[in-house]
């Protein structure tokens, strides 16, 4: 029973932490209709900070380093404040669905900037994917521009994705000595430092909203960002790093299934292949080639860089997938624990 139990409960959580990020994109739509994309990022951070102060004063958030500070300070500038700012502008004009399609290009940019910064080698199959996932989004652009949407408004959420892949590369060190619940909770309040300036709008802008604005900013603090760190934990500890990786794939399905049953938005047809080859590539930048087996007394063959980790996709730090196997994980050759890197991801 046991067994069963181990083998059936992955799959669950995984559905699970693809709902919550997925939610995320319709989420910002409705919250629109009373808040300014300031507001809600303002929220949605004192919103997730405030959930987790409980877990700071009982001890379970790590005492930020001196040391570290700086670099969890641009985690935070960059993963929370200009991701977020830079997606809700963007969904002003742009369907849900489509601006998770063109999210999904941020472990691509993950990987280029892996190239850039860290100096890791991707591999053909990294630059390959690159390409692929870019084109890709080129495609949903140019079928949403021909469509009405604001081509302005989609190079926002490229950028977006790209500000997020930042955040992922900053993060990467900071995930050796700290935990994904640290890293939200350190991010978020250094997220909140550029706009204290906002902070009457926001005030003002709840004090007038009906509950259906209300609801979603709450929703996007609770649901998309703790709760979907929550479940993406359980995930790790369940499953292999191959496996928690499909998890990467589900959010935009997720959330342009949501985007449909809520609001009756369906992406065009050629929107939709499109999101497709953003996924394409995705699968293909991180996917690397299995090791060849190794032969009794033959030499170990060099290992490749890895690439960069992933945040989750709504701006919430996950675990690496060496946390994740000292917790107890399903063991996991080394392509696997490549995959699970660009898995451990929010979704927003």
């Amino acid at each position: 029973m046991a067994a069963e139990r181990r083998t059936t409960s992955p799959w669950t959580f995984m559905a699970a932490t693809a709902i919550l990020w997925g939610s995320a994109f319709p989420a910002i739509r409705v919250a629109l209709d009373g808040y300014s994309p300031t507001s809600i990022a303002i929220l949605r951070l004192v919103c997730a900070a405030a959930i987790l102060v409980p877990c700071a004063l009982t001890g379970r958030i790590s005492r930020l380093r001196r040391a570290d500070a700086l670099r969890m300070a641009g985690f935070g500038l960059t993963g929370m404040t200009a991701y977020q700012l830079l997606l809700y502008a963007g969904e002003r004009h742009v369907e849900g669905g489509t601006a998770a399609m063109l999210v999904a290009t941020s472990p691509v940019f993950a990987t280029l900037l892996g190239m850039l910064v860290l100096k890791e080698r991707p591999g053909a199959r990294g630059i390959v994917g690159l390409l692929v996932a870019l084109g890709g989004a080129l495609v949903v652009a140019m079928a949403g521009g021909a469509g009405g949407g604001s081509l302005t408004a989609m190079a926002m959420i490229v950028v977006a994705a790209a500000a997020q892949a930042t955040s992922f590369v900053l993060q990467k060190p900071l995930l050796r000595r700290y935990s994904g619940l640290d890293c939200i909770f350190y991010g978020s309040l250094f997220g909140l430092l550029p706009l204290l300036f906002a902070v009457p709008d926001a005030v003002r802008q709840s004090a007038a909203v009906g509950w259906r604005e209300g609801t979603a900013v709450g929703w996007l603090g609770l649901g998309c960002t703790v709760l979907a760190f929550c479940t993406w934990s359980r995930v790790l500890r369940a499953a292999t790093a191959a496996t928690s990786s499909l998890v990467l794939y589900a959010v935009p399905v997720a959330a342009l299934a949501l985007d449909a049953a809520l609001f009756g938005n369906v992406p065009a047809p050629l929107a939709g292949a499109g999101g497709l080859i953003v996924l394409l590539g995705v699968a293909v930048a991180a996917t690397r080639r299995t090791p060849p087996r190794r032969v009794a007394g033959a030499a170990s063959p060099p290992v490749a860089a890895s690439p960069p980790v992933a945040a989750s996709p709504s701006g919430d730090a996950g675990r690496s997938a060496e946390e994740a196997k000292t917790a107890g994980d399903a063991p996991a050759g080394d392509g696997e624990r490549t995959r699970g890197r660009h898995a451990v991801a929010a979704g927003r």
